[in-house]
């Protein structure tokens, strides 16, 4: 199974390029919903006016809501992973944070990096495409593009 079968409402996506890429810098892990919590806490940015009808269909809680602020989260870290574990653990449920504050994980893949910082650069390994796929109900490395 690879990351491209799992992702999050993906807006009818057809064609995929996976480029292979390399870099040092800090990475937090999110490996579950402790650690999303935890992050919000340190970092939060207040969504409600955006957020809230959407949330509340998933989650049925009445509240204000908190997503870490990106740019804030920048300043100390150059990516954030959310693990698998984390993903299956904590992705389209309630997390709460306190008593007046709940948040969601939503929008993420199982074992994808958010880059905040530019310490990744394209690696010499060659890009691959991959394109869903009907009849085989899933993605198929597009001819030409090299194994993975």
């Amino acid at each position: 199974m690879s990351a491209l079968e799992r992702v999050e409402d993906p807006l009818g996506w057809e064609i995929a390029t996976v480029i292979p890429v390399r870099g040092s810098g800090s990475t937090l892990e999110i490996r579950s919903v402790a650690d999303w919590a935890d992050l919000c806490r340190e970092y939060p940015m207040e969504v409600s006016a955006s957020r809230r009808h959407d949330w509340f269909r998933v989650t049925g809680r009445v509240g204000r809501w908190l997503i870490p602020d990106w740019q804030r989260v920048a300043e100390r870290w150059d990516a954030v992973h959310l693990t698998t574990l984390g993903y299956l653990s904590a992705s389209t449920r309630l997390i709460e944070i306190d008593a007046e504050y709940g948040s969601v994980i939503g929008g993420w893949g199982p074992d994808s990096t958010l880059w905040l910082g530019d310490v990744a650069r394209e690696w010499s390994g060659p890009r691959q495409q991959w394109r869903w796929s009907r009849d085989s109900n899933g993605w198929v490395r597009s001819e030409g593009s090299p194994a993975p």
